[in-house]
């Protein structure tokens, strides 16, 4: 993998379109990361952790799923950071922007509560 993000939406967003109730990832310290921060927002039912890989259970509400979007906001090639005060909202709060900070992992809202900044990895909503 080259962008592990980048390989995470492609994969979420391609389980979605199709209407899966679960996608599998490979175990690395980021989609496990992922996992409790989708869980605490809403977006996931839930996870399962394996030796290799994880598995992401969606949430759905009807037959609409809680993803619509899932898009990458920093690549490799062009890292993109922001300061606590900058951070932006997503769909007037909608959506969460996650953000890797000195604390970790964090949605755009945790974020600003610490009062930290970072680089903005994607945005969900």
């Amino acid at each position: 993998m080259n962008h592990s993000i980048s390989e995470m939406a492609s994969r979420i967003s391609n389980a979605i379109q199709a209407k899966h109730s679960q996608v599998q990832l490979p175990n690395t310290k980021l989609t496990r990361a992922f996992a409790d921060l989708l869980s605490q927002e809403g977006f996931l039912d839930g996870y399962e952790i394996r030796t290799s890989h994880i598995i992401y259970y969606f949430r759905y509400i009807g037959k609409q799923s809680c993803f619509t979007h899932f898009k990458v906001v920093s690549t490799p090639s062009l890292r993109v950071y922001t300061r606590a005060k900058d951070i932006q909202k997503v769909l007037g709060g909608l959506g969460i922007s996650v953000l890797s900070t000195s604390q970790g992992i964090v949605t755009d809202k945790q974020a600003r509560s610490l009062q930290i900044g970072g680089e903005v990895l994607c945005t969900i909503w």
